[in-house]
């Protein structure tokens, strides 16, 4: 049996019913559906929540706001394979006009009440199995499930963050022809705040691999002397700790007042004062820093540094820009981050 997880809150109930009938029109009780609904936990949380509950060899992820088509499950079920995550296809009417594979754009209306069915079962894809995926939209082998971070994401990012481990992990993509409508983003962005949502689980992705590169996770400290608020702010993410001169905790307490409820990871733990703390002895790889001096080339140059070290980084002492920066080791974390604590 094949298990059809959809994740949901109490907001646009109507799309979640729709989906349940579509579903039971098409396979009865041939297939079991997982509907998951919480208003106070996570969507990665919702999911595991919902994969937990599963008893199919196979699971596929679904949003409440979509409609399958006629062979969804039989395609789907060929296609997902152990060590592959098998991405469905969405079609979308035109809202974000981005396409890549696995994303194919149709107006077949976006609310309910204006689909228009016959639009959308008669489009036919020009690929059976194709390389690609990524997003919340795919099918695996329960066994397989590693599980979507949802402790760090609130929402946003978590699809990034569990295709790179899967990836890590050895597992290859594939874009099934197998179909849905997805009327896009019914309960994600229904928030007013979903845009200060995403930009704070883009921190919370860099806070957790180095960068937004697909590069190596280093472990990286950034000695600033001079510090400001603002400087803070922009480089606090992108390393594992940030040594600043703040002896009175005025500027750590000023910056955690405001971020740290916005973050997982403990803030207390990532910024450290540099009388009491040296970053040569905590991590592998040193930046040091004038807050009065820096550029926005050497705010650039931080911001894409694991993937000048994986180039080209060495043991040692260089300069970039306004920077002195020190390898003293060359050791990679990724494989620290595939699974979940």
């Amino acid at each position: 049996m094949i298990s059809l997880i959809i994740p949901t809150t109490s907001k646009n109930r109507n799309y979640t019913e729709n989906i349940v009938a579509n579903i039971q029109t098409l396979y009865g009780d041939t297939v079991e559906i997982i509907v998951e609904e919480n208003d106070n936990v996570t969507l990665g949380e919702n999911y595991n929540n919902a994969v937990a509950r599963a008893t199919g060899e196979k699971i596929i992820l679904l949003h409440n706001d979509m409609i399958l088509s006629p062979g969804f499950v039989e395609q789907m079920d060929k296609h997902i394979q152990h060590n592959r995550i098998t991405t469905y296809t969405r079609v979308e009417p035109p809202i974000f006009n981005d396409i890549y594979p696995g994303k194919v754009l149709l107006d077949c209306g976006i609310e309910l009440e204006n689909f228009d069915h016959n639009k959308f079962v008669n489009h036919k894809l020009e690929y059976d199995l194709i390389d690609g995926g990524s997003q919340l939209f795919f099918g695996c082998m329960r066994e397989d499930y590693i599980g979507i971070d949802g402790y760090t994401f609130r929402m946003f990012c978590e699809d990034d963050d569990l295709h790179r481990r899967y990836r890590l992990a050895g597992f290859e993509h594939k874009v099934s022809c197998a179909k849905v409508y997805h009327f896009v983003s019914k309960t994600s962005r229904t928030t007013d705040n979903y845009q200060q949502i995403e930009l704070q689980s883009n921190r919370n992705y860099v806070r957790k691999w180095g960068s937004r590169l697909d590069a190596p996770k280093y472990n990286i400290g950034i000695q600033v002397t001079k510090c400001n608020l603002a400087v803070l702010d922009l480089l606090e993410p992108y390393c594992d700790r940030i040594y600043i001169d703040d002896d009175m905790q005025v500027l750590t307490t000023h910056y955690m007042d405001v971020e740290q409820s916005k973050t997982r990871f403990d803030l207390s733990k990532r910024i450290m004062t540099t009388t009491y703390n040296n970053p040569y002895d905590y991590d592998d790889i040193v930046v040091e820093a004038d807050a009065t001096r820096m550029t926005q080339e050497d705010i650039a140059y931080i911001f894409v540094l694991p993937g000048i070290i994986q180039d080209s980084g060495e043991i040692g002492t260089f300069r970039l820009g306004n920077l002195k920066i020190t390898i003293q080791r060359l050791e990679t974390y990724d494989h620290t981050l595939v699974k979940l604590n």
